[in-house]
């Protein structure tokens, strides 16, 4: 099977149309993170991320997504339960390091760990952590089918950050042999952005229509799956798509698409005043930018200079031609 998310197809056949008729909460694509519990007058938003991997920052990278999911579905992130499966022969002071880094993140992006539950197991040889993100919004009335035609298509923070970041890790010799320390650094005080509430939240100020995390297969999966769920087609210019130099060098040297490699703190939005959100971010120093429109029908078009393509289905991710293991 394609490694990552499961396929939407296989998806459809071996879990949503066996589950559906006895669960009709059951979201109907394979990608959804999110699910909404009444409480009353407010709902619990519960967003559930699982990750593999070697890095001792894997507990932050999973708790972004999470807490970053929470916000996109319009919750206020409260705070994060951990789960991690770890090696045999993992030594305690790399669990005590994980830990220690997590807390760390959790005091500067204002959330709670709620828990961490640990266990050894013999099977492993990399680290297996799924992470549950807790929120609360207003409960509100379900919202009439929205018109998406037209409107602007918008993407918050740079592509392939997540990935970049774990590469880094995985092949720190060889990029430390290429690159000055200092080229490094910057990417490497770059990870408080893969917490994207704070764009959540501006977003929600000019009304925005649609928020959806980028996170495995990048933002040409994303873009695909954002297609899928709105039901409608978009026209966007690869060109205008936020994108840092540091970021592009590391893919480069390693043969990587970066618009196809783990983008965790990416959003796409879908807004009246693309144009207007977008100068706002630059104000709070937030990198965004306007890469097209929505369009009524099924096309989902990808401008690259005198090139003019489809969107192929979500490919599977990058990150997989260099892990050992991870995802």
């Amino acid at each position: 099977m394609r490694k990552g998310i499961l396929t939407q197809a296989a998806y459809q056949r071996s879990v949503y149309r066996k589950l559906k008729d006895d669960h009709p909460a059951l979201s109907p694509y394979s990608w959804k993170r999110c699910t909404k519990i009444p409480l009353g007058a407010k709902e619990l938003v519960v967003s559930e991320i699982l990750m593999t991997g070697r890095e001792k920052d894997l507990l932050v990278y999973a708790a972004a997504r999470a807490v970053t999911a929470v916000a996109a579905e319009g919750g206020h992130p409260f705070g994060v339960r951990v789960s991690v499966l770890v090696p045999e022969q993992t030594e305690e002071d790399s669990i005590k390091e994980m830990s220690e880094i997590l807390k760390e993140t959790a005091k500067e992006q204002g959330f709670q760990i709620l828990n961490i539950f640990t266990e050894v197991c013999p099977d492993a040889d990399v680290f297996t952590v799924s992470v549950t993100g807790f929120g609360t919004c207003e409960s509100t009335d379900e919202e009439p089918e929205k018109a998406y035609d037209g409107k602007d298509l918008v993407l918050v923070n740079p592509v392939a950050l997540e990935g970049s970041l774990r590469v880094l890790h995985e092949k720190e010799v060889e990029i430390r042999e290429r690159f000055v320390p200092v080229f490094l650094q910057k990417l490497l005080d770059s990870r408080g952005t893969l917490f994207a509430e704070k764009a959540v939240r501006k977003a929600e100020e000019y009304h925005a229509d649609f928020i959806k995390p980028v996170t495995d297969g990048g933002v040409f999966g994303a873009l695909w799956e954002l297609a899928e769920e709105t039901k409608t087609g978009y026209e966007v210019d690869l060109k205008t798509f936020p994108v840092r130099q540091d970021i592009i060098e590391i893919c480069e040297l390693f043969r990587l698409n970066p618009y196809q490699m783990a983008s965790g703190g990416c959003l796409l939005m879908i807004l009246e005043d693309g144009r207007g959100f977008v100068e706002a971010c630059k104000r709070d120093q937030i990198m965004a930018s306007v890469i097209g429109k929505m369009k009524a029908g099924k096309d989902k078009i990808i401008l690259n200079g005198e090139e003019r393509r489809c969107t192929d289905r979500p490919a599977e991710d990058e990150w997989f031609r260099i892990c050992k293991g991870g995802k």
